[in-house]
Parts: C-alpha cells; sequence; structure tokens
C-alpha cells in the first residue's frame, strides 16, 4: 500500500472485515520504490498508520539501479517482484490492491487511446491471476473496484484518518494523469466513470467466454512437453472457431517463445493459415521467438527458437538458495547444498549439449536441437549441471521448471 487514499481505505476496511469474523488483521505491505526524496519518510508514515491500527506492517524496498526511460512501468515490475518474493516465502497466495472504479475507466480509456481490442478493453478483473510468470500459483484481488475514489476518500474522511496524495498523480508528463483530467468533461456529456467501468465489465465477460474456448482449444490440441516445446494438431486448429484458434496459436507463441507480449496479429493470421493447411510447401517458420516445424500433415512443432536465443542471450547470475526466471520460460532454483560462488544460467547452446554427450535424457522430439534452448548452470566457463536432461538425483541442487502451462491455461 502507498498511503493513498485507495489503498489506505482499503487497509482498513480490511482490517474491520477480519475483526468483524474473528480473524487476524491483513498483513499491510508498502513498496518504496526510492524513486523520489521522502519516499522513505512516507513509507514510516504509512507504517505508523497500520501500527496505530494494530495493523501489521512490512516495508520493501527497491534496490538497485532506477530507470532514466519507461518509469512506472519498470516501477510496477519492481514492485510486483518484490511483493511476489515476499509472498512465497511466506505462503501468502492472494494480494488485495486498491484499484477503483475509476482506476477501471482510466484504463479503458488509456488502452482506446492505444487502440487495443477485446482483452485491452476488458479492464481489470476482480480477481486475476499475478502479473508475474515466475508467480504463477499466486492471485490478486481487487476488493474495491466497484467503487469510486471520492467514496474512499470520504471514508477515510469520516474515520479522521489522514492520506499521501502522491506528486506524480499531478503530472501531466504521464498519460493517465491528461486521461483522468479528461474524464470530468466527458462525464459532463454522459460519459462517466461507472458507464466506462460498466463497458469494460460487458467486455470482460465475452472476453472471459472466449478465453475458456482457448484454453479447452490448447488442452485438447496441444501436447506440452516439459523440455519448452510443443506439439500442436493442425486438424483441431483448423476445425475451431478462427478467433479462438488465433489466440490459441498467440498465446502458444508468446509462451514458448520466452515473450513479453503476443505477435502482431497480422503474423499470427498468416502463420494459423500456414498451420492449417497440411499440404503448405513450407515446411517451417519462425514467429516470435518461436520455429514452428512440420512434423507430418497432421502436426506441428513450436519450439524456442535457437537463433533468437542466441541472439538475446538471456543469463542470470545466482548464488545457493536463490531463484529467478530464465528466458521467461523457466522458474530455476538453486538450492542451500549449492557450491560457493556465482552460478550463471545461460543456454546450453551446441557447447553445452556437446559436453553432456551420452549421459544426457533427451528429448523424444529433435533431441540435440531442442535441447540447445534449455538452460544450463554454468561456473567458471564450465557446465555444472542441465537438471531438463539428467536424472534428478544428479541435480539435487538446481531445478528448472517450465511455467508456460500455467500461461497457456491462464491459470
Amino acid at each position: 500500500m502507498s498511503g493513498g487514499a485507495d489503498s489506505l481505505a482499503l487497509m482498513i476496511l480490511t482490517a474491520g472485515w477480519c475483526k468483524k469474523r474473528r480473524l487476524p488483521p491483513p498483513q499491510a505491505l508498502t513498496v518504496d520504490h526510492g524513486l523520489r526524496a521522502g519516499s522513505s519518510v512516507e513509507a514510516a508514515r504509512v507504517a505508523s498508520w497500520a501500527h496505530a491500527r494494530k495493523i501489521p506492517h512490512e516495508t520493501l524496498v527497491w534496490i538497485g539501479h532506477k530507470p532514466s526511460q519507461n518509469i512506472q512501468a519498470r516501477a510496477r515490475e519492481a514492485r510486483y517482484r518484490l511483493l511476489g518474493d515476499w509472498m512465497i516465502a511466506r505462503g501468502v497466495n492472494v494480494l488485495l490492491t486498491g484499484h477503483t472504479l475509476d482506476d477501471q475507466a482510466e484504463t479503458f480509456l488509456l488502452r482506446l487511446a492505444r487502440g487495443s481490442g477485446l482483452d485491452g478493453l476488458s479492464g481489470m478483473a476482480p480477481l486475476t491471476r499475478f502479473p508475474l510468470n515466475e508467480f504463477d500459483g499466486l492471485k490478486i484481488a481487487r476488493p474495491v473496484l466497484a467503487f469510486a475514489h471520492d467514496r474512499l476518500t470520504a471514508t477515510l474522511t469520516k474515520l479522521g484518518q489522514p492520506w499521501i496524495s502522491d506528486p506524480s498523480n499531478e503530472n501531466e508528463r504521464f498519460a493517465r494523469v491528461q486521461v483522468r483530467r479528461a474524464l470530468s468533461e466527458l462525464a459532463e456529456a454522459g460519459l462517466t466513470a461507472e458507464r466506462i467501468a460498466g463497458a469494460a465489465a460487458h467486455l470482460r465477460r465475452a472476453r472471459e467466454a472466449i478465453d475458456a474456448s482457448v484454453a479447452e482449444l490448447i488442452a485438447a490440441a496441444v501436447e506440452i512437453a516439459p523440455w519448452g516445446y510443443a506439439l500442436a494438431s493442425t486438424e483441431r486448429f483448423a476445425a475451431a472457431p478462427r478467433e479462438v484458434a488465433l489466440r490459441a496459436l498467440s498465446r502458444l507463441i508468446e509462451a514458448l517463445g520466452g515473450g513479453e507480449y503476443p505477435p502482431r496479429f497480422e503474423q499470427t493470421q498468416a502463420a494459423l493459415d500456414w498451420l492449417a493447411a497440411p499440404h503448405a510447401r513450407l515446411k517451417g517458420r519462425t514467429l516470435g521467438g518461436c520455429r514452428l516445424a512440420r512434423r507430418d500433415a497432421k502436426t506441428v512443432l513450436i519450439a524456442r527458437e535457437e537463433a533468437d536465443l542466441a541472439k538475446d542471450d538471456p543469463t542470470i547470475r545466482l548464488k545457493r538458495g536463490e531463484s529467478a526466471v530464465w528466458d521467461r520460460r523457466f522458474v530455476i532454483d538453486l538450492a542451500q547444498g549449492a557450491g560457493e560462488g556465482t552460478f550463471e544460467v545461460r543456454r546450453l547452446g551446441p557447447s553445452g549439449v556437446k559436453t553432456l554427450g551420452a549421459k544426457a535424457e533427451w528429448p523424444p522430439v529433435e533431441p540435440r536441437r531442442i535441447a540447445t534452448a534449455l538452460p544450463g548452470l554454468w561456473q567458471a566457463g564450465r557446465l555444472v549441471a542441465a537438471p531438463l536432461l539428467e536424472p534428478k538425483a544428479a541435480n539435487a541442487s538446481f531445478s528448472a521448471r517450465f511455467v508456460a502451462p500455467a500461461r497457456l491455461t491462464g491459470g
């Protein structure tokens, strides 16, 4: 919680709800991004307000280099990573946030201005999965999404509870501030925040229905392998409603290709036309960091493209007891029993595959080619382990888990 009116009201209302039901009070969390002078003082003030109401509070600090561009997006990612790490460490599954009806309307208009389709315009859901892929078991709940900001400030005023006003909320450099100010003019023409949020809710129901069909198609038509690839039935994709098939293919490409965003619509359309045509002359194509290869007339392989992975060269550094996400595809855990020093997690590549040799347990499809795009644990230029290709007993200190299945099913 930031100490703003919405999150502060959520904290107090949730504490009251818990007390009424004789439950323990909620845990309040503040993320200090360190982007403004005095942010630590504000975090301390929020902590004092929480403690005065006997609500446990903890401040999480964003340490490290701060960006000079795309500040809000980077801060959001850092914030959710800190929150997600805290939740995993303490076995907490649901994060409550103070998004309101006004936030919903602003989000709708921002996405409308960017030309978003159904996904963007359906807005925020009351309950949804955590926004970072590595925390696929966590959820976000928005209990005050149906309430206006003014109603929450009125609640705080009645309780005599002050709040903190973020100066960035008045900075017209940010598109959200511009939209917020335009909302008052739109309301005069009858386009109120309530009407806009209502439209988003209608679209969200339509999206949820389509998403259910997408998940059903993926479950029926796609075999997902733990080595980071999938085999798709061309017949089932060809028989599915086109919108459902397009979304399913887009979701596959994004998840298997390690992408931050789905591929462009026009490119996805062309790829679906190729996939659904069993006698297409082209045996393969690339899209969104993926390689699509026709296995036979009924099956297409979708796997990480080696050349794209080599160009990106994702590398993370870990010490024992740490975990991280590699290439947005695998959660990597380094156990406390691992050796001393810093390890690198990077692609196996041809050299790593050659080092493994006969002791590897290769994937059943395109064994060595698929293996080059898998993560390996390296130290001082030496391959230490490749957990997806070696017996588990040989890698007790290092594990890798493919996160795509949760992304593909929307779980």
